[in-house]
């Protein structure tokens, strides 16, 4: 894995900054080294394929984070559904009109907390794929937002994409 510049002060601006580079480091290798399999699991299991490969996406990027001491600031359900170790899918959102269907995006976020348990802003996290057979015709997207808000941060989303 690449060397990532993590540590315990940094701001949300640089984390995003970080995630940005390891996910142009990688998205493309780990889904070329994973693309069998999920091909042969998207007929059974369609859009949760995107978890799959989200799990072995960012479990790496996302321990780093840990070990700096940045986490979630919310506090997980026991009904949550937790992808890639970080994403709670209660905590995104997709719009039909935000794309098409071989080209859809879903929309994360994560409100950050540092090792003092401060909220320091939100990661927003864009997923591109496909409806119409396993693709993501575009790598992973991440935004910084300074609110921690969930109607900010919903508000903040919908600006991104074009105030659908």
């Amino acid at each position: 894995m690449t060397k990532l510049n993590v540590k315990p002060d940094l701001l949300i601006e640089e984390l995003g900054e970080v995630l940005t580079a390891y996910i142009k480091d990688h998205w493309e290798r780990v889904l070329e080294e994973n693309k069998e399999e999920l091909l042969k699991l998207y007929p059974e299991y369609e859009d949760a394929t995107y978890g799959i490969y989200l799990d072995k996406l960012l479990p790496p990027v996302w321990g780093v984070l840990e070990k700096n001491g940045f986490q979630s600031a919310e506090e997980t359900k026991e009904d949550d559904f937790i992808i890639g170790g970080c994403l709670n899918f209660r905590n995104s959102i997709e719009k039909a009109h935000w794309g098409t269907p071989s080209h859809e995006i879903r929309v994360f976020w994560i409100v950050i907390e540092n090792q003092h348990r401060e909220q320091i802003g939100t990661l927003i996290f864009e997923l591109p794929h496909s409806h119409v057979e396993f693709d993501l015709p575009a790598p992973p997207k991440v935004t910084v937002f300074e609110g921690t808000e969930r109607r900010e941060i919903t508000q903040k989303i919908r600006e991104l994409k074009g105030r659908s």
